[in-house]
């Protein structure tokens, strides 16, 4: 019997590649028709994962699933970890450093423009649309008696700050966000901790998320069943088979019609 539901957050419910790639173009319009745009957004977000490698976070926000592009526009106004606070300190460099090489791989040299650059990806980053078919589901859901939870990796102003804004923060019985337990995807850890929260054993809950290492190993190996969904053309991965895979969370439902 199936009692609860988990979802992963970025790229499962809501988007964030393609926002990301949006926020960099606008960004990148600030250069002006002599520059070229696309080559800049595009240099910019591999700079922007270079720095983040060679920063001094890189580990503590591997192990919590909080990527190059997040640090682009996270504020680090939550959470009570030392690295939390460092990040603060570091990031604006951070981020003023990869529109600086950017611009300089064109042979410009602006830390104004690559400072204004910086402010206008966190401001236009700022958008969470849904995938259209995650309200119906959710309410499909909700109608069967089914708790839902949310596993998202990440920083705790950020996470919050994607629920919030996207309408989701009301629509779950319970959130658990890697970055405020210090425990990150796909450690069995953050799904245990949370199905605690709900009571509900493993043996009772599916995991769903779009990532492979982390949404569908980690869910396996904390002993639930688990959905993949293919977001962005992402491609299987063997290693870490799903019970279902998806294009589309709405095959959720005659999935677990056939599970009854």
């Amino acid at each position: 019997m199936v009692r609860a539901i988990l979802f992963d957050l970025d790229e499962t419910l809501i988007l964030d590649e393609p926002v990301t790639r949006a926020a960099l173009a606008e960004a990148a319009a600030l250069a002006g028709p002599g520059v070229d745009q696309a080559r800049l957004a595009e240099r910019a977000w591999s700079e922007a994962r270079r720095l983040w490698a060679e920063g001094p976070y890189a580990a503590y926000c591997e192990r919590i699933g909080h990527s190059a592009a997040e640090g682009l526009w996270a504020r680090y106004d939550r959470g009570e970890h030392p690295a939390i606070a460092g990040l603060r300190a570091w990031a604006p460099g951070y981020r003023t450093a990869a529109w600086q090489a950017a611009l300089a791989a064109q042979g410009i040299r602006d830390d104004d423009l690559a400072r204004s650059m910086a402010g206008r990806f966190a401001a236009a980053r700022r958008r969470y649309p849904r995938y259209p078919e995650v309200d119906p589901l959710l309410a499909a859901l909700r109608a069967r008696g089914l708790r839902l939870g949310i596993v998202t990796n990440g920083v705790p102003d950020l996470q919050r700050t994607k629920l919030a804004g996207s309408g989701l923060e009301e629509a779950f019985d319970a959130v658990v966000i890697s970055g405020e337990i210090d425990c990150g995807k796909p450690d069995p850890g953050i799904f245990h901790h949370i199905l605690g929260e709900m009571g509900v054993p493993p043996a009772e809950a599916v995991m769903v998320g779009d990532n492979p290492g982390r949404d569908v190993a980690g869910g396996r190996a904390a002993g639930l069943r688990t959905v993949w969904v293919q977001r962005n053309g992402r491609a299987r991965d063997p290693r870490h088979p799903a019970d279902l895979e998806c294009t589309d969370l709405s095959a959720i439902l005659p999935w677990l019609d056939g599970l009854a």
